[in-house]
Order: structure tokens, then C-alpha cells, then sequence
């Protein structure tokens, strides 16, 4: 996002006292600039208005690749480049300024944000510290329990990371290049072609990636990599002479490109993938025909309030999200018009007392002149500080949630106590089901809620990995023995089957991991873990199989009778071999608005965030299964809703819901009462054998 000037070239020339004093940046760039961060800006304070605003991060990527090669290429042919010194340059231009606005975003997250999202806030403070946002949010993107987290206040910083990662790996690979034996008497070619192979390899791996995996695309570091190298190669080919209609034209087409890129674009748009070449290539081409613009245009390229917001782009994408995120928890409500103007407005004002204050003193003062190394001693001392400002108070939250949700899990499963699926399932909680708890007396802690598994997911495995179950209960070999398998969904129950395997004295195997559930999906990619799971739940001898799946809300009818006729047909051979299969029905989904109103309500009664059961409590493929297998199924689904329909998010001070349709592990304890009675009411029962 930064520009690089020439500070990277005084600071190669060690032991000079003299400061720097930076050449004016092109006037093209800067407007490429503004119209990136504006972009970037205006998608996140009104989407709508510009659904392909962030767009302009790959615009600042492209003008990255150009800058920094040029400096390095220049810095190279006169042996001049001191990786110390280029690396503190960068550390000196971008860190400063990223660490005060991490070192204030922790500040606003201990004052202002909800307590479910402040453990979150604080790690990916952590992260972005560290310049490893980017992995953080690529391995939740993959995560499938973090993937609906809500986004952190350094979100943004992911962007910095992935140009960070380039700024540590790009002279590395010009210095192989040029250093190479083939390369000594014609360098420039030898960049070109590695320039060329590196951009070539990226672009064809998140072509590959981004329909199999977009999120993950969009944060990976080498999916990203191809956009700095467009620039790269306008950096490192020679200079292209072209009549000035033809630079009129193209200048007319890259501008109109991106124009069309950041308001037809949007988030249904696979992205990165083939439509980030658009863009890419537009901007390269801006930055290839070069400073000069047709007709009078000149005027608004070179306008004062493109330059300013040009030179102040960094500070301002900085800045701009940390407020966007929280200024909503200040106001306790989304913003209206005239407060996201006035956040526009404040973001500017930072950006600019930032600049003024932090950034140019830094880069061109008397700190400028100290030595390489103790400029990076120093940026890493400090990145240690913030690291340690956000991590020790979100390492301590945690640790308390967790100790006090621990020492509640007697209580919780205790019917008598009214805590959780007692609420609504003990008749003799009638009375209570009025209370009213404050939202710090919830459990687990909503500082705690995203983490709230409990070992739920200690052996949950993707859909290519071998069957390794885990045990739990007894080990001796009369105990009554049952599998559960399933998704993530079953895996949720493992908390309160714990409680019931070890009270009962039984011998538990799970069986859990996403996608590839116990039934004869046709999905080729399932086919080999499907038939080690079938093969294992069969021959082991189990008693009984507890199988339960996600019902997902936008599931058809159509699909949720084809997933209930793959399972009936696994289910049917268990059956005639002996073995009793128990279905355990799903709970309902979330609405989002309820989600969004359990992080911001201060005090919870049944009726608090609740929704109506309608449109959640759907058609489960695992009941139409039961019903043409025989198979006796458990429907908790009582002790979510309501008798008059509505399902609430806290039942008895115990929140239901981690996300959008898991379940808390404190939840999954206080249903195991329950969940034991009718686990023995159909293992007493005889089992039915179909033909």
C-alpha cells in the first residue's frame, strides 16, 4: 500500500547525516492510488454503492510489484543493493504507522467491542503484528469451524502482510537472478524470465485454486503473487514507445476497465481467479504508458485532492477499518449516512495526523540516518511490545472463560439446576424460564463462545483422511459399545455423550469429519473414506451407530431426499447385520440478525434474540430416512424451540449457539441428560431387522 520513493536508495548510502529529501511520485501513481483506496474505502462503508471496491487492493499490488522492482533493478546494476538496507527502509516507511494503528485498535477492542468478538480482535491484532494476517484468515477460510467468524479489526491488514511477504522474497529472487552465471551479461533478461516464470506459476495456481477453494485464494500469499508480478515485468521491460493516440486509448480503456471492474463487480464474482486479470492488467497498462493523460484529463490526475488522497493512501486504508469495525459497538446500532460521512472524514484526519506526525519524521528525519540493523532491532522490538499488548489480555480472557465455564459443566448437565436444554425440557424449570441473566453471567463466557468445543473436534478429519476414531468411556470389553459418526454436527454432541459414556460406564468410538458422512453419496471424492468408515462401522462389533448430519437450511427438497435415501441404504445393511442405528435429529439454524444481536444485547430472557421456528426447524433427510428404514430416531429438538415456536439464543444463561448452527459445548452438556434417556429407551428396545 505504501508508496517506496527513494528512501530505500538513502538507505544504502550508510553514514550520511543529511536527510532525505523524496522526489515527487508520479502523478499517475498517486491517482492510481487514490482511486484504490477509495475504492477499498467506499466497499466497506457502502457496499452496495460500489460492490467491486476491493479491487483496489490489487491495484496497490501491481503498483508494489512496479516500485519496488524499479528501486531494486536500479539499486542491483549499480551493486548497490544491501538487503539490510532495503529491508529496514521498508520496516522504517510501513511499520510505524501499522503498529500505532494496531496498538489503537487494541485499545478500541478492550473499550468497545462485544465481548464474543474481543478474544478474535485481539489474535488477529496479534497476527497482523506479526505480518501473518493473511495465513490467520486463509487457514480460517479453511477451517470449516472458524470460516463464519465475524471479520477482526485488522482484517484489513492482511493486504500488508501478503506485501510484506513480497518485499522479504522479491530480492531474493532478483539477486538469484542476476547473480546466476548465464544472467552476468544481459541481468535484465535473466529477471525477465524469472520475473516471467514466478508471475506465470502464480497466476496458473489461483486460476486452479480460487473455484476450489475462494477464500483460501483470496488471502494466500503465492495465489497473490502473479498480481505483484504484472508490475514487475512493466518494471523490468524496457521502455514502450507508442504514438500518443495509442497512449490516449489505452489510458481511456485502463481507466474505464477498473471503473467497470469496481461497480460490476462483486461478491458473487469468483475472485481472484480469471476476473482479478481485468483489473491486474489495467492498471499495469495505466503504469506502462506512463505519466501523460489525453485531452485535459491531466487535470483531474494531477488534481490536488487526487494527489493528497494519493499520498495519504496508507494512512488511510490503516485506519479506515478499524473504524468501520467498531464504530457500530459505539453507537450500539448500524451507522446512518451522516455517521459513515463522519467516519470518512475521521479516517482522513488520522491519515493525515499520521503522515504529518509518525510516518514522514521516521522516514526522513534524524532516525533516518541510524544504521540498518538497529532500525530492524528496533521495529522488532517493538512488533514484540504489540504483539504482547493484544496477546497477553486475549491469552487471559480466554483462560478465565475457560476456567469458569469448566467449573460450571456439573451444574449445567444437573436437570435441576435450569440451565440449558433443562430450561425448556424439565417441566419443573417452569417457574425459571422468566429469569433473566446478565451477558456477563453467561456460559460459557461470550469471550469464550467461539472456542467453546471442548474437544469436540480432537479427531475430526477431512474428507481424504484415514479412519483414526477416538474413544471415549470405558475400556472394558462388556461395556455396551456405540460409534458416533458424522459431521461437524455430531461432533457438537461428543461433549455430553462424554458425560453420558462415562457415567454409563459405556465404550464410545467417534467417527467425525467434514463431509463423506456414513451413507452411498455418489461424490468420487468420498468413495474410499466412505468405504473404510462402512467397513469399520460393521465389523467392529458396535451395538449401536449414532449418526447425525448438518440440515442445511438451503438444501431443496429435492436433495434432502436423495441424502435421505443414501443414508437409508448404509443404514439398512447395519440394520439387517444386528447393529441398531440412531438417528439423532439436527437443531435449527441461526439467522444472522440473531447472531448479530447475542455480541450486542446486555441482558438475556428466553425471548432475547430469539427466532421463530419456521424456515429453521426444516424437513431433516435423517428423520425421511427413519421413516423408510424403521430406525428409532431421538428429536431433541424440543430443547431448542419453544412450545409456541420461537427458538431462543439463551436458554437458562447458556448460550445455545457457538455460530450459525453449531451448538455450544456447554449446551451439548446440558442436553445429555436427556440425550441418555432416550439413548436407553431405544437400546432397551429390540432392534428390527429389514429385508
Amino acid at each position: 500500500m505504501a508508496s517506496v520513493d527513494a528512501e530505500i536508495s538513502r538507505a544504502t548510502s550508510r553514514g550520511s547525516s543529511k536527510r532525505h529529501i523524496p522526489a515527487p511520485p508520479r502523478g499517475d501513481i498517486q491517482a492510481l492510488r487514490a482511486f484504490a483506496v477509495a475504492a477499498v474505502v467506499l466497499f466497506h462503508v457502502w457496499p452496495l454503492a460500489i460492490p467491486g471496491g476491493y479491487v483496489g487492493v490489487d491495484v496497490f499490488f501491481v503498483i508494489s510489484g512496479y516500485l519496488i522492482t524499479s528501486q531494486l533493478l536500479r539499486l542491483r546494476e549499480r551493486n548497490a543493493l544491501r538487503l539490510g538496507a532495503f529491508w529496514s527502509a521498508r520496516a522504517r516507511r510501513l511499520l510505524p504507522a501499522a503498529l500505532l494503528v494496531l496498538v489503537v485498535s487494541t485499545i478500541l477492542t478492550l473499550l468497545f467491542a462485544p465481548s464474543a468478538v474481543t478474544t478474535q480482535y485481539l489474535r488477529s491484532i496479534v497476527g497482523s503484528t506479526l505480518y501473518a494476517e493473511n495465513w490467520v484468515l486463509a487457514a480460517d477460510a479453511v477451517d470449516y469451524l472458524a470460516a463464519e467468524n465475524a471479520p477482526p479489526i485488522a482484517q484489513h491488514y492482511w493486504s500488508l502482510s501478503v506485501e510484506e511477504q513480497f518485499y522479504i522474497l522479491w530480492p531474493l529472487l532478483l539477486i538469484a537472478a542476476t547473480s546466476a552465471v548465464l544472467s552476468r551479461r544481459r541481468p535484465r533478461r535473466a529477471v525477465v524470465i524469472g520475473i516471467g516464470a514466478v508471475t506465470g506459476l502464480s497466476l496458473v495456481f489461483c486460476i486452479v485454486v480460487t473455484p476450489l477453494a475462494p477464500s483460501f485464494a483470496y488471502f494466500a500469499t503465492p495465489v497473490r503473487m502473479w498480481e505483484f508480478g504484472f508490475g514487475a515485468l512493466i518494471a523490468a521491460l524496457p521502455a514502450l514507445s507508442l504514438p500518443r493516440s495509442a497512449r490516449s486509448a489505452l489510458w481511456v480503456l485502463g481507466w474505464v476497465a477498473l471503473a467497470f471492474t469496481a461497480f460490476r463487480f462483486g461478491p458473487d464474482t469468483p475472485f481472484p481467479g480469471y476476473a482479478a486479470i481485468l483489473p491486474v492488467t489495467a492498471t499495469a497498462v495505466l503504469i506502462l504508458i506512463g505519466p501523460s493523460a489525453p485531452f485535459r484529463l491531466a487535470a483531474i490526475q494531477e488534481a490536488r485532492v487526487v494527489r493528497w488522497v494519493g499520498d495519504n493512501s496508507y494512512g488511510i486504508y490503516l485506519w479506515h477499518w478499524p473504524l468501520v469495525v467498531i464504530a457500530p459497538a459505539i453507537v450500539g446500532a448500524p451507522l446512518e449516512l451522516w455517521q459513515n460521512v463522519l467516519l470518512v472524514t475521521a479516517t482522513c484526519i488520522l491519515a493525515a495526523l499520521g503522515k504529518r506526525f509518525v510516518e514522514d519524521p521516521l522516514r526522513f528525519g534524524r532516525l533516518a540516518t541510524l544504521q540498518p540493523r538497529t532500525i530492524l532491532l528496533g521495529t522488532a522490538s517493538a512488533m514484540v511490545v504489540v504483539s504482547a499488548v493484544s496477546g497477553i489480555p486475549a491469552l487471559a480472557i480466554a483462560a478465565t472463560v475457560q476456567s469458569r465455564t469448566e467449573a460450571a459443566q456439573s451444574e449445567v448437565a444437573d436437570p435441576a439446576a435450569c440451565r440449558g436444554a433443562a430450561m425448556l425440557l424439565n417441566d419443573d424449570c417452569a417457574s425459571a424460564r422468566a429469569s433473566e441473566y446478565a451477558s456477563d453471567d453467561l456460559l460459557p463466557g461470550l469471550a469464550g463462545l467461539y472456542d467453546d468445543t471442548d474437544g469436540a473436534f480432537a479427531c475430526y478429519a477431512s474428507g481424504d483422511a484415514p479412519i483414526e476414531p477416538c474413544h471415549i468411556g470405558s475400556s472394558s470389553p462388556d461395556a455396551i459399545r456405540l460409534a458416533i459418526t458424522g459431521d461437524s454436527h455430531a461432533a457438537m454432541l461428543v461433549p455430553g455423550l462424554r458425560d453420558i459414556a462415562e457415567r454409563s460406564g459405556w465404550s464410545v468410538d467417534v467417527y467425525v469429519g467434514r463431509g463423506c458422512v456414513w451413507s452411498t453419496d455418489p461424490d468420487p471424492t468420498c468413495a474410499a473414506r466412505q468405504e473404510a468408515l462402512n467397513e469399520d462401522l460393521l465389523g467392529k462389533g458396535y451395538d449401536a451407530i449414532i449418526v447425525t448430519a448438518w440440515n442445511q437450511i438451503d438444501a431443496s427438497d429435492e436433495i434432502r431426499t436423495a441424502r435421505a435415501e443414501q443414508f437409508a441404504a448404509r443404514w439398512k445393511v447395519a440394520m439387517n447385520a444386528g447393529i441398531t442405528v440412531i438417528p439423532v435429529l439436527d437443531n435449527p439454524g441461526v439467522p444472522q440478525s440473531s447472531a448479530d444481536c447475542l455480541t450486542t444485547s446486555p441482558t438475556f430472557t428466553l425471548a432475547t434474540c430469539s427466532f421463530p421456528a419456521s424456515g429453521f426447524l426444516l424437513t431433516d433427510p435423517l428423520s425421511l430416512a427413519a421413516r423408510s428404514t424403521g430406525a428409532n430416531t431421538i428429536d431433541l429438538r424440543s430443547a431448542f424451540c419453544t412450545s409456541d415456536g420461537m427458538c431462543p439464543m439463551v436458554a437458562g444463561g447458556v448460550v445455545v449457539y457457538r455460530d450459525l448452527h453449531h451448538i455450544t459445548a456447554t449446551f451439548s452438556h446440558s442436553l445429555s441428560p436427556y440425550l441418555a434417556d432416550q439413548l436407553n429407551s431405544i437400546l432397551d428396545a429390540e432392534p428390527t431387522a429389514l429385508p
